[in-house]
């Protein structure tokens, strides 16, 4: 694993020149597809092109892309169980039964050894130290050797928040590892709590902090959790994203603030209706994990169903994807007929999470240390769109409390729309032109609601 800190951000980002990154594929892929046609499922998925023209990640864009449900309905025979062990993985599945793929005790140990070698190279005479809240979801997941020592607990220890600051706030003695904490790490909602009761006792934030990075995963970050975060912890937040499904993921660089992919990923944005790779602007991430760090589940443009922002110069990396995470693409709003979007997913949730007016899902709910449950989930509310008469029509319901008096409610709507029409410039145009509406509707129930980081049994994006 990497390790993240302000002094060594050229470890965080692992960072490999284009042209090196480009050969890293290249070497991996014959392996990669080779291994996925010795399955039913990619032999028949492939039936029509020739995956052998495929020699370079450009040349990926010959084959078909991949969606959960193919994964979920081929079952086995897209799976490699011959000879091996395998442990079975969840995906979230918050709205719709999780997919569950398999990871190999073959491919683990490859990746144990792989990160053992890396580790060992490192110019670091001494280990970094580091405070992590451990990740309670997805069933078996995979540790992976590094040069940092983690003080683990879990948001169900009782005491683990009194625990967590005591142990930021004074040296430890061990051998090879640096005397203080430099690093926090967890899930995102994990640390929201960690950082609420954090603030409950230093509202000025914690103390004499020995942080140099906060790395937070799961969760879409949004714009005031990472202030938050970062004015408790005087340090910077680096948000990681990643999939269950796939081994590899994106750190956000403390450079350009895009998020680079690690190298045995292969990383692709395609349009939403053309299904064409694009290298800037907005479109569906697909992803191909490489043989051998990913061996028993085959993934191969694989659709994860995310809606990102993509950059082949914009970042400090020219030439490599670069991207930033907006959601999950179903709850967001196409522009018809074309690869564009109207609204992005996390355009909405930036404009109602912070609105104490909108009704929320509890989490975490029964734990003494966490102070405010409310605080932790999701703001309820719904994404709709139709397309009549050549006009693209857009409601937002949301959920609003009960004690909130009539008058407020309807100035909560109209805040609310107007924060999405300012982060959507695309729609502001629309609206001015008529050919775009968006109703911001208070409502006192929802039973669905949009969860724009949780994975779904449906279909990429949808209309409704």
């Amino acid at each position: 694993m990497s390790t993240y800190s302000q002094r060594r951000v050229a470890d965080v980002a692992s960072v490999t020149p284009a042209h090196a990154l480009h050969a890293f594929h290249a070497a991996h892929l014959p392996g990669t597809l080779a291994n996925a046609l010795s399955t039913p499922f990619y032999r028949g998925h492939w039936a029509a092109c020739d995956p052998g023209r495929v020699r370079t990640p450009v040349d990926l864009q010959r084959l078909p892309l991949v969606e959960k449900y193919d994964i979920r309905t081929a079952g086995g025979d897209a799976q490699i169980r011959e000879g091996v062990v395998c442990h079975d993985v969840f995906t979230t599945g918050t709205t719709g039964d999780p997919l569950i793929t398999v990871r190999s005790d073959r491919e683990q140990a490859y990746i144990a050894a792989f990160f053992s070698r890396v580790a060992t190279r490192r110019p670091y005479n001494t280990r970094l130290r580091g405070l992590e809240f451990t990740n309670p979801y997805h069933g078996h997941l995979l540790r992976i050797p590094g040069a940092t020592h983690f003080h683990r607990t879990s948001i169900y220890d009782a005491g683990s928040f009194a625990y967590g600051r005591a142990t930021l706030a004074r040296p430890h003695r061990d051998h090879g590892v640096e005397p203080r904490c430099t690093i926090l790490m967890g899930l995102e909602q994990c640390l929201r709590a960690f950082t609420l009761d954090t603030l409950a006792l230093h509202p000025d934030g914690f103390p004499d902090s020995p942080l140099e990075a906060v790395v937070t995963y799961s969760q879409y970050l949004t714009d005031a959790w990472r202030s938050r975060l970062q004015r408790t912890w005087h340090a910077p937040v680096i948000d990681r994203f990643g999939v269950s499904e796939i081994f590899g993921g994106a750190s956000q660089c403390l450079r350009c603030g895009w998020y680079h992919f690690e190298p045995f990923v292969i990383a692709e944005i395609v349009g939403a209706h053309s299904g064409n790779v694009i290298h800037e602007g907005c479109g569906l991430l697909a992803l191909t994990a490489l043989h051998p760090f990913q061996q028993a589940q085959p993934l191969i443009r694989y659709l994860t169903g995310d809606l990102v922002e993509t950059s082949a110069t914009a970042s400090c990396r020219p030439g490599t994807t670069a991207m930033r995470p907006l959601g999950r693409a179903r709850y967001g709003v196409p522009v018809p007929g074309t690869d564009l979007w109207a609204i992005t997913p996390s355009s909405v949730l930036e404009a109602v999470d912070e609105c104490t007016d909108i009704e929320r899902t509890g989490r975490f709910p029964g734990l003494d240390q966490v102070r405010d449950p409310l605080a932790l989930g999701v703001p309820k509310y719904r994404t709709r769109w139709s397309e009549q008469d050549g006009r693209l029509h857009i409601r937002l319901d949301i959920a609003i409390r009960p004690e909130t008096p009539p008058d407020r409610r309807a100035r909560v709507a109209g805040k609310v729309r107007e924060r999405i029409i300012a982060r959507n410039p695309r729609l502001a145009s629309s609206i001015g032109t008529d050919s775009a509406t968006l109703d911001v509707c208070p409502c006192d129930t929802l039973g669905a609601y949009d969860l724009i980081a949780q994975a779904h049994s449906g279909g990429v994006w949808s209309a409704s």
